[in-house]
């Protein structure tokens, strides 16, 4: 079959099974998340925006500990269920029941971080505390979604996840104008609250009939608990990936205007980051139910790396490119000192996007936790002492330079594992 019948064969197949619902929902999340920060930016004045985005990084390292991992559980073991058409409601009922009430301790711990830890810059703590529900609404909404993507009801999936976005940009922006940072916390809470209760009203989330599914034995409670917890391992140690280089420039340089400019220069290529996110939500149940026919995963692995790659590169060179220009129409001529770090993350975005996030899924989908654990925890390792040296050396641009580093080695090391594993169990 030439490259071109087996591309439109794939775009065929993946419009018929609700990919393109997936990828046109994470496409209107970004530009509503985006016009969230565009109007955040210019409601709050540049020292707000420093001190909110210092407290919503200092909340994301608790935030890695979100229901301990137990919606990336669900996942897995709820998509195998479903292979076996087996009773997924009891392994998820398990799951929400676990996942909340780890929750609500987490936003205990939330607020005593908020009383107790010396933070460097002046008006962080006082914001801090308010951000202790978020843990627990937050989790409700993803396991919501967890379920429709294993029962694979993607326009289910979508559907909410759009309202929820925009749920949230409505009740971030109302809570920045009538009361500032505050306002802008609890306010989005509220809205990931409202998302849950319409996903159970409208796009028939049962969340009642999960509840009253029976108990799961200890043994299949221990087998979800170790999924969880290495599932939270990994993907802590890939998101401190983004919040160490904040949490290193607020405590080396302690300055809110420059942890401003380096936060603005990370939203577009995070942002972008939705498009490897949308296909990892699309592929991940199919790349579950096939894991035993290596051959199969084998094949799609490698279409997913030569056509994504290839777009990819489109992507980051126009960001590279047309950086200033970026900068200046949505954020303003005052984050103009953002270029340099924007144009290395939007290099480092290439590695991620099509090596590092898709690879590293797939390794969860063949139960290979254990390979993404040591390469987060080398990860951590590399991340804080690169970080360290280059931001006293370089200021905010070592943080970005940091990122690019941690990208290309990570993507390496996991598709050179992954590659050799699939050449062992095909031979």
């Amino acid at each position: 079959m030439s490259d071109r019948k087996k591309w439109k064969s794939i775009w065929d197949k993946a419009a018929r099974t609700g990919f393109g619902h997936i990828f046109g929902a994470n496409t209107i999340n970004q530009v509503l998340a985006f016009a969230s920060n565009f109007i955040l930016i210019r409601i709050l004045s540049k020292g707000e925006y420093g001190i909110y985005s210092y407290a919503f990084n200092i909340y994301s390292f608790f935030a890695l500990a979100i229901g301990l991992g137990m919606e990336s559980a669900c996942m897995q073991v709820c998509s195998e269920k479903m292979k076996g058409n087996g009773d997924a409601d009891r392994n998820m009922r398990f799951g929400i029941l676990f996942g909340s009430g780890f929750n609500l301790i987490l936003g205990v711990f939330i607020i005593l971080g908020a009383l107790f830890l010396p933070l460097p810059l002046a008006g962080v703590a006082e914001v801090l505390w308010l951000f202790a529900l978020m843990p627990f609404v937050t989790s409700l909404f993803n396991l919501a979604q967890t379920y429709f993507r294993y029962q694979l009801m993607n326009v289910e999936y979508s559907k909410c996840s759009v309202l929820n976005t925009a749920l949230i940009l409505a009740g971030s922006v109302a809570g920045a104008v009538l009361l500032k940072t505050p306002g802008l916390i609890v306010f989005r809470e509220a809205a990931m609250l409202v998302t849950v209760l319409l996903a159970v009203w409208i796009y028939r989330f049962p969340l009642a009939r999960i509840l009253k599914a029976a108990r799961i034995s200890v043994r299949e409670k221990i087998d979800m608990l170790k999924i969880a917890a290495i599932s939270m391992l990994n993907i802590a140690t890939g998101q401190l990936l983004y919040l160490i280089d904040v949490f290193l420039i607020g405590m080396l340089i302690s300055d809110e205007l420059v942890v401003a400019s380096y936060k603005t220069a990370t939203i577009v290529p995070n942002a972008l980051l939705f498009i490897p996110t949308a296909l990892v939500v699309y592929i991940y149940p199919y790349f579950a139910q096939k894991q035993d026919d290596k051959a199969w995963v084998k094949e799609k692995y490698f279409l997913l790396l030569k056509y994504f790659g290839l777009f990819n590169i489109l992507v980051s060179v126009m960001l590279i490119i047309l950086a200033p220009l970026i900068i200046r129409i949505l954020f303003g001529a005052q984050y103009l000192d953002a270029v340099t770090a924007f144009r290395i993350l939007s290099l480092s975005y290439f590695f991620s996007a099509t090596f590092r996030k898709t690879t590293g899924n797939i390794l969860v989908t063949q139960r290979k936790l254990h390979v993404n654990f040591w390469i987060g925890v080398m990860e951590g390792v590399l991340n804080i002492i690169s970080n360290w040296f280059l931001i006293l050396f370089m200021g905010a641009v070592g943080a970005a330079v940091t990122t690019l580093i941690i990208c290309v080695v990570s993507s390496a090391v996991s598709v050179g594992y992954f590659v050799t594993y699939l050449n062992k169990s095909e031979s």
